[in-house]
């Protein structure tokens, strides 16, 4: 929930140039917000047909750290032969898995909450 509130001074260009970027489908809010994120690194929104590809993508990588996690517990159930660099690479692939998954969730919270705030999307 947004709930801070940041009062910022234009110049008259400053603020013509924000309105170019507005258009008619956005307000300055969005706009700021988008740009600000985007220099922040912090995750964007995406539009409705990239949502349902990065939940697609979402069940992709769950399925595939199943199958990490199967190989890592093979291993440690001495049902494979133990192999620590194996172990160390699965585990390094099991952790930015994780994170990955985490940033695309991260994306369509974003996504569905400018959706449901504004009922435009970004």
């Amino acid at each position: 929930m947004r709930s801070e509130v940041i009062r910022v001074r234009l110049q008259p260009e400053e603020r013509e140039a924000l309105a170019v970027l507005c258009g008619e489908d956005r307000t300055a809010s969005d706009v700021i917000r988008l740009l600000f994120r985007d220099q922040a690194g912090l995750p964007l929104p995406v539009g409705s047909s990239e949502a349902d590809a990065l939940r697609d993508t979402n069940e992709e990588l769950r399925r595939i750290g199943i199958n990490l996690n199967q190989a890592v517990r093979a291993m440690n159930e001495g049902r494979v032969a133990y192999e620590p660099d194996l172990d160390a690479a699965l585990r390094t692939l099991l952790d930015g898995l994780f994170r990955l998954r985490a940033d695309v969730d991260l994306m369509l919270r974003i996504s569905c909450g400018e959706r449901r705030g504004t009922g435009r999307g970004a």
